[in-house]
């Protein structure tokens, strides 16, 4: 992107600002390139894309997980029944299954509040920079 210059000599000081105005716009190009290129919504169309039946399996987890946090739990037996059944149900994977579950509980409500804060924080700054813009129809009559 050279200009076409005169062929009187430029100062040191012109030389510097030409050399700072041609950089700014090719950082400019790099800027807009790169915010095209890490576009969220792009990103996650081509891992959508490429790895279709991993989102599918993910979204089958999370769903069965959502269900099981979301659905009342079953009440138990009585502690006086010695059946044994109970224990069955009850068993390893249950056992095992309780913090994950837990976790995931503390996880969604964590990811939920960040992400209604975050939501709500830019609603507010977006809802705030457009009142100010916007022309006071009270100053209007004066």
């Amino acid at each position: 992107m050279a200009r076409n210059i005169p062929t009187q000599k430029l100062s040191p000081k012109e030389q510097a600002l030409r050399d700072l105005d041609e950089a700014r716009t090719q950082l400019g190009a790099h800027v807009q390139l790169a915010s095209e290129a890490l576009n969220p919504r792009e990103l996650l169309r081509h891992s959508l894309q490429k790895h279709a039946w991993a989102w599918a399996l993910a979204a089958c987890v999370g769903g069965t997980l959502v269900w099981k946090l979301a659905s009342p739990s079953r009440r138990g037996k009585f502690d006086r029944d010695i059946s044994g059944a109970s224990d069955r149900k009850n068993g390893f994977i249950a056992l095992l299954m309780q913090p994950v579950l837990g976790m995931a509980r503390q996880a969604a409500l964590k990811f939920g509040s960040q992400f209604l804060q975050t939501y709500l924080t830019t609603q507010f700054s977006h809802h705030a920079a457009t009142s100010t813009t916007a022309p006071d129809a009270s100053q209007d009559h004066v």
